[in-house]
């Protein structure tokens, strides 16, 4: 072989040898990444995660309530009330804003800090509590598993950022957007009945106005809420089942909504009207997402 002909088998073997290891290092990526998620959807639903080992993150977020509580406000470890109602957490991986009141949390990750890290009420009650928290997963045999699965290279990956980047993985997860108003938006437009497509008409309607601060959110790509009186204007999707409503949690249902906002607006909503917009709302319901036991609560399962 001459001189040049060595040079270009040497270039060809040395750049299959490191597309070989681009191929290695992304599986390996994809890996790790599934073991995240795993660790999450379990620190997620576990009661070890609070000071006190009765609150877990599904306490504020049940799946059968798309991820929210049920309540006017949720409850913290030591008993006490927030002072919102609990934000449903599907799609959150496409939000901006991820709290109720403050615009410049605009992470995952610094959302988290709030229930990890309040103390009036205690959320969870991290604070100062760390060691003694992060010490029950260290002395649990399915846990040390998980965890080295999730942070192979470290060789101690009992770490807050580590339960912190592992929760954010498993909220990720949770999408929905295959709602009945999807399908509809896509082109099946023989799936609304008559008293949906009239519901949405008058949602549309200058009339009302809903779509002034509910703007349509499009699956799969960053929804930028609208702020009114610095409040968060919530995401609808899967209202039906988020109940009480308002960020206080004062409406009990979505009834006591509709006549809050006409008798506001004057609109002069009729019964028919209502029924209608109702029978709308309850196409943005998706609750696909639980039959997917990858969501779930994993100790269920075992």
């Amino acid at each position: 072989m001459n001189r040049k002909g060595l040079i270009i088998g040497m270039i060809t073997a040395a750049a299959y040898a490191g597309f070989l290891l681009i191929r290695i290092d992304a599986t390996a990526n994809i890996s790790t990444q599934k073991a995240r998620i795993k660790l999450g959807q379990y620190l997620f639903y576990d009661t070890k995660l609070s000071y006190n080992q009765t609150k877990t993150c599904v306490s504020c977020h049940d799946p059968v309530m798309a991820f929210t509580d049920g309540y006017r406000t949720s409850s913290g470890a030591d008993g006490y009330n927030l002072k919102h109602n609990a934000i449903s957490l599907l799609n959150v991986k496409y939000r901006t804003v991820f709290t109720w009141t403050k615009q410049s949390v605009t992470t995952l990750k610094a959302q988290l800090q709030f229930p990890f890290f309040n103390e009036h009420p205690k959320e969870l009650g991290w604070k100062g509590n760390e060691q003694i928290i992060l010490k029950r997963f260290l002395n649990d045999t399915q846990y040390q598993r998980l965890f080295k699965k999730a942070f192979p290279l470290q060789s101690n990956p009992f770490q807050l950022a580590n339960v912190q980047t592992a929760i954010i993985a498993f909220e990720e997860q949770l999408v929905s957007y295959n709602a009945k108003y999807d399908r509809y938006v896509k082109g099946n437009f023989s799936s609304f009945s008559e008293d949906e497509r009239n519901g949405l008409t008058l949602f549309s309607s200058n009339r009302l106005g809903c779509t002034g601060c509910h703007r349509w959110e499009q699956p799969f790509k960053k929804d930028h809420p609208l702020f009114s009186k610095g409040i968060r204007v919530p995401s609808l999707r899967n209202v039906l089942l988020t109940a009480p409503y308002m960020h206080d949690g004062r409406i009990e249902n979505i009834n006591g909504v509709l006549e809050y906002y006409s008798q506001k607006n004057s609109l002069y909503l009729t019964n028919k009207e209502k029924k209608q917009i109702i029978s709308f709302l309850y196409t943005l319901t998706d609750t696909s997402y639980l039959s997917n036991k990858e969501l779930l609560n994993p100790f269920q399962y075992q």
